[in-house]
């Protein structure tokens, strides 16, 4: 009881000197030191102009009016003016030897950041005050054991503080208004926490409940976070725990997130997107140090899905990601801005090869000189597996796309496979090299029905019905540009159309300057059946020189050839129709393609019209080898079929087949290879009329 009695009065002297020093202590003449302090430390001044209040119970002090001068440059005389600021410390907690804040206010806060054209900024006090004398350097103590008290804070109430920032290089602006922020100690030490607040003129709100401070900087256990936040058109939530709050460590948290308008959120960071509307969940977990994964994610973006688990790895010296994602159904087009995602033109509209072409650039090209941003390939790696059982984007629409995608070290892989693209499939390998700047790049197409795809696309309705086709594509080249890229392109190209149906007016509507100069072709396109279009090409440094060109149709035949110059963008082809209607093929001479790809020409080859060589005549002498695709050139005749066949052995490489009818020759060489001109004159009869 003794001891009690003692430690009473012991309590009561302390309380009663305390007493005695907060009425005794004029807290006001410390002011020239912390304003001297200030300013050794910074350079800049200081200026509290109403007096510091020290009061009892609550064991606290308070200050008015305090502003601290901004950079001699600066827009304004003050960086930052405090209307109040107030501090309550708990006593008991105090004598005991804890420091332990009550409540802390910060109200009427304006603070100005800024940079000028220079790049100086008003934070950065180096230079503004002398250089510290240098003194002798003693050895330091050693560290003692159980640190320095942490002090803890209960409450926290901030309002009506305003942040700017400026920078006068850049012109980037920024303005944050804080309402009302507040922390308040809940029972059982957990924080409630609510902000109100706008940036740049957008509202924000949050609310929600977080660990006691003194768990946050040593936690006995995970420390819980319960939080919700609403932007401008979403609204997120946070539910989980922290093992070691401080280092980020021990992540287990679980995340939401609704946006009835992503374009509203969007516009938060300066970008644009579709107003639709978006929902997310995922699992986040720190799988290591600057490691952390993402699982059982799960997205609705507009009718779009997506969904995976992945990998996020800042441990390196460049960020690296890993993710395996899949979606039922993902439509590209409605995540685009309108005009880009606009649909095509109706089926039966003028197709785009009549349509005017768009405007060039101001050098009248059409590939672009602007270099291609490679560089970014390096900023990180990524390994990315995506498949999708329904997939459709800008002139693509298909079932079981998969792709898969690794980036390292700047080389960037491609491989994407789709098994079903207009009852055909497609399967790609492409590399990119962003330290080399080059590329590589191979396409192998199977069975894709033309009519199929240009109908379903919007495209055109010139082929009515089916034209299963196979497509190969093996070509590299630099990738600096796409000027470039296409005019050091190498490697070969093979296009095949098969069967299906054409409309009547297709030359008309697809190739009017065709038309134009073939004034009888038209009369050629009365039967709309398509036996086959072929075109095989090499490519060597730009220059695009055709193996075989041939559009079959059974009653009209067009084959081509000459060079097709992907550096220059010039065109030098020469387009032979000729025709098995014998009152027809005499009246179609050949046409020449000359001109750039934005304004090309097509005039009829006057040089064979002078000749007059025309229809098959003109076929076989202008093309030469390629005449084996002429209707009445070759082995006595061809019919489609064998045209076919053979056009396909050229675009490939492949020898020739004979034709199934014997030479009207009875020679056992094909006729191109004797006298020509005798040759189609005995396979025409009269036909030439001479």
């Amino acid at each position: 009881m003794r001891i009690v009695k003692w430690g009473l009065a012991i309590l009561v002297l302390l309380i009663a000197a305390a007493v005695v020093a907060v009425l005794t202590v004029d807290v006001n003449r410390f002011k020239p030191q912390i304003v001297a302090a200030v300013e050794e430390a910074t350079g800049r001044k200081l200026d509290i102009a109403e007096d510091m209040k020290l009061s009892l119970w609550p064991l606290g002090i308070g200050v008015k009016r305090v502003s601290f001068a901004n950079a001699a440059w600066g827009a304004r005389p003050q960086m930052a003016t405090i209307g109040e600021f107030t501090a309550q410390v708990d006593l008991i907690a105090l004598i005991g030897g804890q420091v332990k804040i009550d409540s802390l206010v910060l109200n009427d806060v304006d603070l100005l950041l800024e940079k000028d054209r220079q790049g100086r900024a008003n934070w950065d006090f180096a230079g503004q005050k002398p250089a510290p004398q240098q003194q002798p350097q003693t050895p330091a103590p050693a560290a003692q054991s159980g640190g320095g008290t942490i002090p803890t804070i209960e409450n926290v109430s901030l309002k009506n503080v305003k942040l700017a920032f400026r920078d006068a290089q850049t012109g980037a602006r920024n303005d944050v208004a804080l309402t009302e922020l507040s922390v308040k100690q809940a029972s059982g030490g957990q924080l409630v926490t609510k902000l109100v607040a706008t940036v740049d003129g957008n509202a924000i709100t949050a609310d929600g409940t977080l660990g006691s401070l003194g768990e946050l900087m040593a936690p006995s256990r995970p420390w819980p976070v319960k939080m919700n936040v609403t932007l401008p058109g979403a609204k997120a939530s946070l539910e989980g725990s922290i093992a070691q709050p401080m280092q980020a460590k021990g992540l287990a948290l679980k995340l939401s997130a609704e946006a009835p308008d992503l374009a509203k959120l969007a516009a938060l960071a300066g970008a644009s997107a579709p107003a639709v509307p978006l929902s997310l969940q995922a699992e986040v977990k720190d799988l290591g140090p600057q490691r952390y994964g993402l699982n059982n994610i799960v997205m609705k973006i507009a009718d779009s899905d997506l969904g995976g688990s992945g990998e996020i790895n800042l441990a390196g010296a460049k960020p690296a990601v890993k993710f395996d994602l899949a979606s039922k159904s993902m439509d590209v087009t409605q995540l685009m801005p309108k005009e880009t995602a606009a649909k095509p033109a109706a089926a039966g509209s003028t197709p785009a090869a009549a349509r005017p072409a768009a405007a060039p650039k101001s050098d009248g090209r059409l590939f672009s000189a602007d270099p291609l941003p490679l560089d970014g390939l390096n900023a990180a790696d990524a390994v990315v597996a995506y498949k999708a059982e329904r997939f459709k984007a800008p002139m693509l629409e298909a079932q079981g796309l998969a792709v898969n995608l690794t980036l390292k070290d700047g080389l960037l892989n491609l491989k994407p496979a789709i098994a079903n693209l207009a009852g055909g499939s497609i399967n790609g390998d492409i590399s990119v090299n962003g330290k080399a700047k080059s590329m590589t790049a191979k396409l192998d197409g199977k069975g894709v029905v033309l009519s199929d795809y240009l109908q379903k696309n919007g495209i055109t309705d010139v082929v009515r019905r089916g034209g299963p086709t196979d497509l190969v594509l093996d070509v590299s080249s630099s990738a600096a540009s796409v000027r470039q890229m296409m005019a050091g392109l190498n490697g070969r190209l093979v296009l095949k159309v098969g069967e299906g149906e054409l409309k009547e007016e297709y030359v008309r509507a697809a190739l009017p300057r065709l038309a134009d100069a073939v004034g009888a072709l038209s009369r050629a396109t009365a039967k709309t059946k398509l036996h086959c279009v072929v075109a095989g090409a090499d490519i060597k440094n730009g220059m695009v020189t055709p193996k075989a060109i041939l559009a079959e149709t059974g009653s009209m035949t067009m084959t081509g050839d000459g060079t097709v110059n992907l550096g220059t963008e010039q065109l030098d082809l020469r387009l032979v129709p000729s025709s098995r209607d014998t009152g027809l093929a005499a009246a179609l001479p050949p046409v020449r393609v000359r001109g750039s790809f934005t304004d090309p020409s097509f005039t009829p080859d006057t040089a064979a019209l002078a000749k007059g060589m025309i229809g098959a005549a003109a076929g076989f002498a202008a093309l030469g080898p390629l005449a084996l695709l002429s209707p009445a050139l070759g082995s006595g005749g061809d019919d489609a079929a064998t045209a076919c066949a053979k056009a396909v052995a050229l675009a490939e490489g492949r020898p020739v087949p004979q034709s199934s009818t014997k030479p009207a020759t009875g020679s056992t060489q094909p006729q191109q290879e004797q006298k020509p001109l005798d040759n189609l004159r005995k396979g025409l009869g009269n036909l030439l009329g001479r």
